[in-house]
């Protein structure tokens, strides 16, 4: 299932990975530059080991406020996110500098 998130004036694609094997995957051990984003439902946890890329990562709660943002994420990095946490979303980098606490992302769904 994708949806996109509206950031600025850019819309970025965004896979939602709900299966065991999609959510381990993620951006591991890719080398070609990441165009999309990911979102990861229901995540207690998040690292970047195995990145090869740097990323930009958010956590939001149910309603898509944004509770914090990570910018510029280097590899072999371990995040643990907030209490009322829902939703991880991991973008390319830069993409999410003009984003900041307490904003709302702008989710539109798509199937």
């Amino acid at each position: 299932m994708y949806i996109f998130v509206k950031i600025g004036k850019k819309k970025i694609k965004t896979q939602v990975l709900t299966t065991f094997k999609d959510r381990i995957k993620g951006f591991r051990f890719q080398l070609n530059r990441i165009e999309e984003g990911l979102c990861y439902p229901k995540k207690k946890m998040i690292n970047t080991c195995f990145l090869c890329q740097k990323i930009d990562i958010v956590f939001t709660d149910k309603d898509y406020k944004i509770l914090k943002v990570f910018c510029n994420v280097k590899t072999e990095k371990f995040f643990f996110p907030k209490r009322k946490a829902y939703y991880i979303f991991e973008f390319p980098c830069n993409s999410c500098l003009s984003l900041q606490e307490g904003d709302t992302l702008e989710v539109i769904q798509k199937n």
